[in-house]
């Protein structure tokens, strides 16, 4: 019954495909889709300090620099970085005020990894930014606003390292991501469209708070020629030829649709609500070189091709956090109609309300007191060691050490000015949960055909005036919005009891459709609460559920995702394989038929007509993305590290579908038994029966033992037998959480996983694990 419950599991998990930006995520339980929010990893993982050494062939190389800024000309270097050294990379001096008021050697760096080989990065990388912390004692403000904010807007990676040139020890830096192609691709689709630093063309004068664009670079109406835009935003990267029209256009309707027809209409064409989680991070933290206070240089916007809208982005935060910015008003510019984006939006009563919403979410979290300081303290531990021993800082080390303490001085005083804000205390309308149902059935994902019904309970119904279902498609774009009901007739229960509901359209099979809930509150100022309160970068979300083929004959039998040297293709190459298997006794039709990896494209491989799989044959079909050589051979390879497989019939009806883990070399991926059951890493059994495998005397469910069940931290797998065992660890959704092998004991830390269900499968034996923390 154990092994039943696995394999019906497996067969109707919720799809999930595999191409999501690096900082998009589902939950654990697939419901959620949520941008940022964790912590930075590889290179700019905050808790480590990298090592940078760079060296010059040139012994004039610090005059080459100078005389190289004004150009932005790089000079070549060589990096070298855990003990690997990488030739040619291009060296510049970068900043404005940061290069031209620092009279010391303690200049900030940007650093071109791909400078003469467009293939060479640093762990990922193509560009970082080392910078100096001018004016910033506390040499932490931009390192920290930046991880402060992740889980609320898009932000930099940034961590520290320590810079070494031709040997001498060049003392600490900031080190920031470059806002490149790469890292819109990290947030968004793709990067394809457009991306401006709005700054002048040429650029001087101004001061901090100065005219650095106000009224001209800040998504200021200029006219309909986009001759007018060109002098005020330098365009950094362009993969369409009207990005300028795109550009005066939406400035048009920012700036002059009335704001009755404001919200609708500007949404089109601006993301709204990344814009208002924009203005709120810039406001809440005081960014003094930013869009709401100098208007232009100090941020950045994009065109999104994939969804045909901009988005602002922030970037340069090193002077966040300091002076009167603590007083800083949280409707900052809202007169002032050259900053149109908090002029504009917070004028429409309904934006500013979803505003409020956002800077009460990132309030709570992010200026949380004990999350500001316990953070903070970590950085300044981290770090203190090598700001003492630094020998070209820009402060001295006591007055870093005091920076600590004016930090926290802001934070407490921004606090109180925001809690003493008589809109921002203006409560809200709860949100108690949400559900999705099928036909009635609880969390069952709609067909193609059938649409979502989604019901919300609210806390207060008497004070509620209305709750807003908001839903889109894809993983990014724009949401409808539709009003919930509580009348007992729009799939909600009883009338007036608190619970409304709405429906979600059919969409396409394979469609993820996002959504979230919106309560406003039966007061003067109509205050918003969302859920998820991330909306709209945390959002719900299921996918649609690929019709189901009448055809059930042919299975995904074996695959292999990593061969090395164990079955080679007719021209003697070693590529990856997925094996079908007819377990019927009639000859099945499979000409059309179509393989894919991507839940997104349905229609990636189709298998060649007059292809005829007989009764208990298997076919091989390469996975090489070669389809000149002869034969099957798939427009698509396989991940070792795990993805999935559909098969689909020539109609695009689901036939059979595979997710898996990450995979060993030279392993098949096969069912046991032979194309009925779940399926195992094995000795691969190319081209027949599974069951002929030789394994090391397979355990049942009753030769291993699991201690302690329920688990919290560790758990123990005892094997009854004294030959070596293939272990697994699956969730609910068929997913393999942790694998490897072991004899006789092993140990699994579970510390990082979510309390729920698990399987532990032990060659063809299966317990369950219930995971319980309180």
């Amino acid at each position: 019954m154990k092994l039943l419950i696995v394999i019906l599991t497996l067969a109707n998990l919720q799809i999930i495909a595999q191409s999501l930006p690096l900082e998009m995520k589902f939950s654990a339980d697939g419901k959620r889709l949520v941008s940022g929010g964790d912590p930075t990893d590889g290179f700019f993982q905050l808790n480590k300090i990298r090592r940078i050494e760079l060296e010059f062939d040139q012994a004039n190389y610090w005059t080459l620099l100078t005389s190289n800024y004004q150009s932005k000309t790089d000079l070549p270097a060589r990096l070298i970085h855990d003990g690997k050294t990488y030739n040619d990379v291009g060296v510049r001096f970068k900043g404005q005020t940061s290069y031209q008021r620092v009279t010391t050697m303690k200049k900030s760096f940007n650093i071109t990894m791909d400078y003469k080989d467009s293939t060479q990065n640093l762990k990922g990388y193509e560009t970082i930014n080392l910078n100096n912390s001018f004016e910033d004692n506390s040499f932490s403000r931009e390192v920290f606003y930046e991880n402060l904010t992740r889980p609320f807007s898009q932000s930099l990676k940034a961590n520290f390292v320590h810079l070494f040139i031709n040997g001498q020890d060049w003392g600490l830096y900031p080190c920031v991501q470059a806002l490149d192609g790469d890292y819109v691709k990290e947030w968004f689709l793709s990067n394809e469209g457009a991306r401006w630093r709005c700054e002048r063309t040429t650029t001087g004068g101004g001061g901090p708070g100065g005219n650095f664009g106000a009224g001209t670079s800040t998504l200021n109406y200029l006219g309909d020629s986009p001759n007018l835009y060109t002098p005020h935003y330098t365009l950094k990267k362009s993969t369409i030829t009207d990005h300028w029209e795109k550009l005066a256009f939406m400035t048009k309707v920012l700036n002059t649709v009335p704001l009755a027809q404001l919200e609708d209409t500007l949404n089109k064409v601006l993301d709204v609500d990344r814009a208002l989680w924009f203005l709120a991070k810039e406001i809440m933290f005081g960014d003094d070189d930013s869009y709401i206070n100098k208007g232009g240089m100090d941020y950045y916007c994009i065109y999104q091709k994939d969804v045909d809208r901009f988005v602002p982005l922030e970037y340069d935060a090193n002077s966040v956090m300091s002076g009167n910015t603590a007083t800083w008003s949280i409707f900052l510019k809202e007169t002032n109609v050259q900053f149109p984006l908090a002029n504009r939006l917070f004028a429409v009563p309904a934006l500013r309300q979803r505003y409020l919403a956002h800077f009460r979410t990132m309030f709570k979290q992010a200026l949380d007191s004990t999350h500001f300081v316990g953070t903070l303290n970590s950085i300044y531990g981290m770090i203190d060691t090598l700001v003492n021993s630094d020998p070209k800082k820009l402060m001295t080390y006591t007055a870093w050490q005091n920076e600590k303490n004016n930090l926290f001085n802001w934070m407490r005083n921004r606090r109180t000015f925001i809690q003493n804000n008589a809109e921002f205390k203006q409560a809200g309308v709860k949100i108690d949960w949400v559900k999705l149902a099928t036909n009635g059935v609880l969390n069952e994902n709609p067909g193609s055909y059938e649409t979502a019904v989604i019901t919300a309970k609210v806390e207060n119904t008497a004070g509620t005036k209305k709750v807003n279902l908001y839903y889109g498609s894809g993983y990014d774009g724009k949401f409808t919005r539709i009003e919930m009901a509580d009348d007992g007739k729009h799939g909600d229960e009883a009338a007036g009891d608190g619970i409304f509901g709405g429906e979600i359209p059919s969409f396409p099979q394979a469609t993820f459709v996002r959504y979230y809930i919106e309560s406003i509150a039966n007061n003067s100022s109509s205050t918003a609460v969302y859920m998820p309160e991330g909306a709209e970068h945390d959002v719900f979300i299921y996918q649609v559920k690929v019709d189901p083929s009448s055809s059930n004959e042919v299975v995904i039998n074996e695959l292999m995702a990593s061969n090395t040297n164990s079955i080679a293709d007719q021209d003697g190459e070693y590529d990856d394989w997925i094996e079908l298997y007819n377990k019927s006794k009639s000859p099945v039709d499979i000409s059309g038929w179509i393989l894919t990896d991507n839940s997104t494209n349905l229609d990636k491989y189709r298998v060649p007509t007059g292809t005829i799989l007989m009764p208990e044959s298997y076919l091989i079909i390469w996975a090489d993305e070669n389809g000149k050589q002869v034969g099957y051979h798939a427009n698509f390879k396989l991940s070792s590290s795990g993805e999935e497989v559909f098969l689909l019939d020539s109609t695009g009806k689901q036939v059979d579908y595979v997710k898996f883990g990450q995979q060993e070399s030279d392993k098949g991926y096969a069912r046991m038994p032979n194309g009925t059951g779940s399926f195992i890493i094995q000795n691969h059994t190319f081209n027949k029966n599974n069951n002929t495998t030789k394994t090391s005397n397979p355990l049942s469910e009753t030769e291993f033992d699991i201690y302690p069940n329920p688990a919290r931290d560790i758990v123990f797998i005892e094997s009854k037998s004294s030959n070596e065992f293939q272990y697994q660890l699956v969730n609910q959704l068929g997913v393999t959480i942790l694998s490897g092998r072991a004899t006789g004991e092993t140990t699994l830390d579970i510390r990082n996983i979510p309390s729920g269900l698990y399987f532990i499968r032990i060659n063809n034996g299966i317990k369950k694990l219930l995971v319980e923390r309180h």
